[in-house]
């Protein structure tokens, strides 16, 4: 990418892309970086298969946060997926009840 005064164009431009590139991808919930070109998605309602079907385009890794905190009455932990796509950092987070087996991508 070409490089822009403007932290959040890069950010922008690399989403609108990915989105275009592929469609098939689940629907997210996303933010850009205000200072930092960066991009950050969150699949409500998800599951790990959703996140592997990002982690297929992107690549990068997931990890599974150490902390565990209360959902609508549910133990949930994080699974974050970290990548880069145009040269844009991305992180992509499912938050999934604990205990639910998931396999990471």
């Amino acid at each position: 990418m070409k490089t822009n005064p403007i932290p959040q164009h890069g950010a922008a431009v690399a989403l609108v892309q990915l989105l275009e590139d592929h469609p098939e991808l689940p629907p997210a919930g996303w933010s850009i970086g205000s200072v930092y070109s960066e991009l950050h998605g969150h699949v409500h309602g998800g599951g790990m298969a959703e996140l592997s079907a990002y982690a297929e385009v992107l690549g990068g890794s997931v990890r599974a946060d150490e902390v565990t905190y209360e959902l609508q009455g549910q133990r949930v932990r994080a699974h974050r997926l970290d990548s880069v796509w145009r040269d844009v950092p991305v992180q992509i987070v499912v938050t999934l009840p604990v205990g639910v087996e998931a396999v990471a991508a």
